[in-house]
């Protein structure tokens, strides 16, 4: 019994030297911190309100709440002082729900877009020597939701647009994303065999939406638009649209129809039967469709086939080449032959045309007593001028040697014999044609 006492007392003289010498420590709880955003996030758009609130518990006399940004890192609230306060639009509120617990409201008032941002509600201790360290901490990220401004969308090549068969066309459509609360919609303004892609891009750090599509363009396009739409289901009744093309399509053939094409089994209302359509199938209304214009496109497909426009539109230039080479020089050699014929004609126009006697041609006798001889004549139209050759004979009676002689001046080809005087052995002939 004396023992216990002695061990009881000497337990209690342990304790108060430990408690006197500063050595022994009361252990309470870790202090924390809650924060969140109060505001549904269907209301946290841009000129609403949005309330979050902070709530920090295990505290002592010289804990500290504070509010702050992340991005970029600055107090807006320290206990009970405001920091901070962007144009008035922040508005802080403390209570303190026991000694221990401290709640810390906090108010954005008309939105903006600038408000996104991490919240950070910080639980700081004062360190000896001065200064603070963070014990505790939460955040909240708010995300302001907004509807794109005006400018959007915005599509690329926008309007109408005129290109040639075959052309590979790029086209875009961007808008704001509004942290992804925008959808994006591209649909065909006409209905056609044709299936188009469109790839969506979202880039977070611009916080934009863009969607692609790469269109090769063929005959089936011809007519065919695309109409970009945006809307958000935050801002309901709010939608905006741009749009690309109508397309027209260079090189295309078109005839006129009678009948409508608006769907894979469309009535006509003049001959009262039904055709198939290669568009999507669309209910027919069954009114009188008034004559149009289609184009001539390739069968239906899930993939269109290739346009042979190109390779006739090729051929057709080919054959026109080779007609024009072959009729060019059908022409030259035709204007040849024509100058050769001509040089000809000319040469032989200037060549003499007097023929040359056959000096082995026998002469004849004229009818009357004179011996006159004449060389057989050709006509004025081959031979202009005619020449008469003389030959000396013997006279039948012996008489002296006759000579040849053309009077002077004259151009007759007849002669007749005339006796030289007698001092002379010869005689002349004259012209017997008078």
């Amino acid at each position: 019994m004396d023992g216990r006492i002695s061990m009881y007392v000497l337990l209690v003289c342990v304790w108060c030297s430990l408690d006197a010498g500063g050595f022994l420590m009361v252990v309470t709880a870790q202090p924390t911190a809650y924060a969140e955003i109060l505001t549904p996030e269907a209301d946290r758009k841009e000129g609403g309100q949005v309330d979050m609130r902070c709530t920090a518990t295990n505290l002592e006399s010289d804990y500290i709440v504070e509010w702050a940004t992340e991005h970029p890192k600055q107090s807006l609230r320290w206990g009970d002082v405001t920091v901070f306060n962007s144009v008035w639009r922040f508005i802080f509120g403390t209570s303190g729900v026991n000694t221990q617990t401290v709640v810390q409201d906090f108010t954005i008032t008309n939105v903006q877009r600038a408000d996104t941002d991490e919240y950070v509600c910080n639980v700081n201790y004062r360190i000896q020597g001065g200064g603070y360290t963070i014990v505790a901490s939460s955040s909240v990220t708010l995300s302001v939701l907004y509807f794109p401004s005006a400018s959007f969308p915005m599509c690329s090549p926008a309007g109408p647009i005129t290109v040639d068969a075959g052309t590979e066309l790029d086209m875009s459509c961007s808008s704001e994303s509004s942290h992804g609360t925008v959808t994006m919609t591209i649909n065909p303004t006409i209905q056609n065999s044709r299936y188009t892609n469109w790839a969506s891009v979202i880039n977070d750090d611009s916080d934009t939406v863009v969607r692609t599509s790469d269109l090769t363009v063929d005959d089936v396009d011809n007519g065919v638009a695309f109409d970009c739409f945006i809307s958000s289901m935050y801002f309901a009744g709010m939608k905006r649209t741009c749009q690309f093309g109508p397309i027209t399509v260079r090189n295309t053939l078109t005839i006129p129809l009678t009948e409508p094409t608006t769907s894979s089994t469309s009535t006509s209302s003049t001959a009262g039967s039904t055709r198939p359509s290669t568009g999507n199938p669309t209910p027919s209304t069954g009114n009188e469709v008034t004559p149009t214009s289609t184009t001539v496109s390739s069968p239906s497909s899930s993939d269109a086939a290739p346009s042979s426009t190109p390779w006739i539109v090729a051929f057709i230039v080919v054959l026109v080449l080779a007609v024009t080479f072959f009729v060019t020089n059908i022409i030259l050699i035709l204007r040849d032959v024509k100058q050769k014929r001509l040089i000809k004609r000319l040469r032989s126009e200037k060549e003499p045309r007097d023929t040359q006697p056959d000096p082995y041609m026998e002469l004849q006798p004229t009818e009357d007593k004179n011996r006159v001889y004449t060389e057989p004549t050709t006509t004025e139209e081959t031979i202009r001028t005619q020449h008469t050759y003389y030959q000396p004979v013997e006279v039948e009676n012996g008489s002296p040697e006759y000579d040849y002689a053309r009077p002077e001046g004259s151009t007759n080809t007849s002669y007749e014999a005339v006796r030289v005087p007698q001092s002379s052995a010869e005689k002349q002939y004259q012209n017997t044609n008078k």
